[in-house]
């Protein structure tokens, strides 16, 4: 079992769609073999990233709690078949050294909304009117012409 704090400046794909790579992730990595043979991972995280909110581009808090399953499967193992495989554990090619970094890396961007953003927040489009009118208004004038 590893038990770790992974700062978001260490994932750098992850760091991209962050408004503050401030802060840090709680992992947690634990493997085991079953009776059958069969290797596994469970991958916990948890941790609150900040990302850019999609209407106001602010900060928004985005709490993460993940738990991932994951059955490793070696050189010449079979894979399973997706459709007798509960939908609770995924597979994953093991190698002798498992890039651990970009597996947490992998999880949290899977776990990320695509849009996030506030409950409620002002949209910078709802000032434009108090800023004057359409840019396009002077087009349409100069069309009349």
């Amino acid at each position: 079992m590893l038990e770790r704090s992974v700062g978001l400046s260490e994932l750098p794909r992850l760091a991209d769609l962050l408004a503050t790579t401030a802060g840090l992730l709680a992992v947690r990595l634990e493997g085991w073999r079953d009776d059958e043979g069969k290797s596994w991972l469970q991958l916990d995280i948890a941790g609150e990233p900040v990302l850019s909110c999609q209407r106001c581009l602010g900060g928004v808090k985005f709490p993460l709690s993940i738990r991932s399953r994951l059955q490793l499967i070696g050189p010449g193992e079979d894979w399973p078949d997706d459709d007798l495989v509960d939908d609770e554990a995924d597979a994953i090619d093991a190698e002798k050294a498992l890039a651990v970094l970009s597996l947490i890396e992998d999880e949290v961007l899977l776990a990320l909304p695509i849009a996030p953003r506030h409950e409620q927040c002002e949209s910078p489009s709802a000032n434009a009117s108090e800023l004057g009118s359409s840019p396009f208004a002077a087009l349409a004038a100069f069309k009349k012409h």
